[in-house]
């Protein structure tokens, strides 16, 4: 009479242990595999060295220039001895200059009306070094009819710091210009500014906010090849 219980508890003893624990029974099961490592950062920039100053000693042999030049190539050369450095990125974010250019072709010169633009650009758009400002460098071609034949007169009146007038169609002419060559900016080691355009351009300002241009020719029959200008502000 004594078996039949201690059977019951035998029989419920091994059902107990042939059972999974609960909490074993709810956990999900691991099937996802680990999360890859983050990328790596990408390479910071590397740093662009500063160009060279304009050589103005070398173009002043190259052009034979007198030590005391006061017009032509040799008076903007001699400039660049006293001009201070030169901020392309303007207030208004679009500055425009006019003014007297005399371009060196195998060792003759002509003369033309140089007009420069400053473009403000956004820092994301220009690479290490580079200011964000693109100048763009150009010239009123004889084909511009009234802006051509009001250039002189325009820069006649900025050289004399007077506003000019608003009917002056050279003057209207460079306010509405839209196509330019455009170069990025960078500084120069003496704080000079450096322009990708044709050989190479350099600018430094004077004491009126004028500027003093040397823009080096693609292809040069001379050392002194290349465009020297004297531009004036109407927009800054």
């Amino acid at each position: 009479m004594r078996t039949r219980p201690f059977a019951v508890l035998v029989s419920i003893a091994v059902a107990a242990c042939s059972q999974e624990p609960a909490g074993d029974a709810a956990a999900p099961a691991r099937t996802g595999t680990p999360a890859p490592p983050s990328a790596a950062p990408p390479p910071a920039p590397e740093a662009v060295a500063a160009p060279d100053d304009l050589d103005v000693a070398a173009l002043k042999k190259a052009l034979t220039c007198a030590a005391d030049a006061k017009k032509g190539p040799c008076a903007v050369l001699a400039a660049f001895g006293t001009c201070k450095p030169w901020n392309p990125v303007v207030p208004s974010g679009d500055g425009r200059w006019i003014g007297r250019g005399h371009r060196v072709e195998g060792g003759k010169t002509s003369d033309e009306f140089t007009v420069v633009r400053s473009r403000r650009v956004p820092s994301n758009e220009v690479g290490p070094g580079q200011l964000p400002a693109k100048v763009g460098i150009s010239d009123v071609a004889k084909q511009e009819g009234s802006a051509f034949s009001q250039a002189d007169r325009l820069i006649r009146t900025l050289e004399r710091s007077d506003i000019p007038p608003r009917s002056n169609m050279a003057l209207d002419y460079l306010k509405k210009r839209e196509s330019w060559p455009e170069g990025f900016s960078m500084k120069t080691v003496g704080g000079q500014v450096y322009v990708a355009s044709e050989g190479g351009a350099f600018a430094c300002q004077g004491p009126k906010q004028e500027l003093y241009l040397v823009q080096r020719a693609a292809t040069r029959g001379g050392p002194g090849d290349g465009l020297y200008a004297t531009v004036y502000p109407v927009s800054w």
